[in-house]
């Protein structure tokens, strides 16, 4: 009787096969389409403008619509909402450009200014008509504490200006991995 033919044994693994890589390889990286961007900031800009100009607008109207005198100017609100949203915006569409940093930047300043034009307004007096006493309630811990992120986000916005003006493209593996 013959026997059969036997496999030769199986060899254990190479230790020097494939490796996996860390993190993204230089030059690998997928930026999605203009199209694709601008349809993301579109997304963003719905929540955004109700967020940013339609909830406080509808605040102050409805003060001002019971005989309560808004403390900051309606216009001045609408007007600061419609620029933060079309500067966050921005960001978020020219996000893989050189142009990210300074919008980054932008984002921020005009948020600290908005901020700090709330901080200066913050101690709102209530006077009850024909009483003769009045409220007084302030927020001006709560913006401070506010203020801490945009002011870290202008820092951050100002090492992104310089990283990407000293090494082009070098954050894009990180930010649009393949």
């Amino acid at each position: 009787m013959s026997t059969p033919p036997t496999e030769a044994p199986a060899s254990p693994p190479d230790a020097s096969g494939p490796t996996v890589p860390v993190g993204p390889s230089p030059g690998q990286y997928r930026i999605p389409s203009w199209g694709w961007r601008i349809l993301g900031g579109a997304l963003r800009l719905v929540p955004l403008a109700l967020l940013l100009i339609g909830v406080p607008v509808g605040i102050l109207t409805f003060l001002q619509s019971n005989g309560i005198p808004p403390p900051f100017p309606i216009l001045l609100i609408e007007l600061y909402g419609v620029v933060l949203t079309a500067l966050i915006v921005a960001r978020y569409i020219f996000r893989p450009t050189s142009g990210y940093g300074p919008l980054a930047i932008g984002v921020s300043a005009a948020t600290l200014v908005y901020l700090y034009y709330i901080f200066e307004h913050s101690t709102y007096t209530l006077r009850i008509p024909n009483a003769p006493f009045a409220i007084g309630v302030t927020f001006t811990d709560l913006i401070l504490l506010l203020m801490i992120v945009p002011a870290l986000t202008l820092a951050a916005g100002v090492v992104t200006t310089v990283e990407d003006a000293r090494r082009p493209r070098e954050r894009l593996p990180f930010d649009y991995p393949m």
